[in-house]
């Protein structure tokens, strides 16, 4: 199958490769030129993309790329052929995913609502979860798709589902590691040896996430991963789209000191580094 893809950044480049492996033609665009990934042919538009495939992902950083993407100067809806599909799987909370899936339905296309989760390393394995909102039979329809990239898809209900489900599984992390780093925190001052392995083996039961993060919490988080930058922008969806108030708004308070601190480009793991420097204050 012909597929599009728009936006290979550090989630979709390993999406567009994994779905060329798997034997489709891929036509990808991004916005700043890069060398696209093997398999991956590059052309330059999204209106491009839209003119020569009936399937497209987008997954680029907030909404308003994604509208751009879209509707803006050789946007994918001005090349598209009626009836072709926008597989939508950037972050961007369920309001716009909402708005941006009315309005491609209204101009005669399908949208499925379907972010995903998982970072980088399930991404390059094909092992990500897609978290769907939208009509079944379109998923059902590009299902071969789906498996290329992903190890299971989930479809909660109507456009929106999916991206509230993707902010509340990104809540629920971010509020996981930043409570492994404040209890890293309290035992590290407490007891300056610590065996951070072992407490690790302790709390994998409860979280295989703070556990097979916790050295890196405890010590020096490298860039990559899920960035700072990436887990703070899904905070402040949050506090957006669920309200402020409560665990989650303690956690948007220490990514945005995070990225107050130059962290963006660390993985979130560095939310041990953040705690640190607040404790040290």
């Amino acid at each position: 199958m012909d597929v599009g893809f728009m936006g290979l950044g550090a989630m979709g480049r390993p999406m567009a490769r994994n779905l060329s492996k798997t034997g489709h033609r891929v036509l990808a665009w991004n916005r700043s030129p890069i060398e696209p990934p093997d398999g991956v042919t590059p052309v330059d538009s999204p209106r491009a993309v839209g003119e020569q495939t009936e399937v497209a992902f987008v997954m680029v950083s907030a909404a308003d790329a994604v509208e751009q993407v879209l509707f803006g100067e050789d946007g994918w809806t001005g090349g598209a052929k009626p009836g072709a599909v926008i597989i939508q799987s950037s972050t961007i909370g369920p309001t716009a995913a909402e708005r941006l899936g009315s309005r491609v339905e209204a101009a005669g296309f399908g949208f499925l609502d379907a972010p995903v989760s998982g970072s980088v390393k399930p991404a390059e394995n094909a092992q990500l979860t897609v978290l769907g909102g939208g009509d079944q039979a379109i998923f059902d329809r590009y299902e071969t798709l789906l498996e290329a990239i992903a190890a299971r898809t989930v479809v909660f209900g109507p456009i929106g589902s999916g991206s509230a489900v993707k902010l509340a599984v990104n809540g629920l992390l971010v509020s996981v590691l930043g409570a492994t780093a404040e209890s890293l925190s309290w035992l590290i001052d407490r007891q300056p040896g610590l065996d951070v392995k072992a407490f690790a083996s302790v709390i994998e039961r409860i979280s295989p996430i703070a556990a097979a993060r916790s050295e890196t919490i405890a010590g020096s988080a490298a860039a990559g991963g899920f960035a700072l930058r990436q887990a703070a922008k899904d905070m402040e969806l949050v506090g957006e789209e669920f309200g402020a108030g409560g665990v989650m708004e303690v956690v948007r308070g220490l990514t945005r000191a995070g990225l107050e601190l130059d962290f963006g480009d660390l993985d979130v793991a560095c939310l041990g580094a953040v705690v640190r420097s607040r404790t040290k204050a």
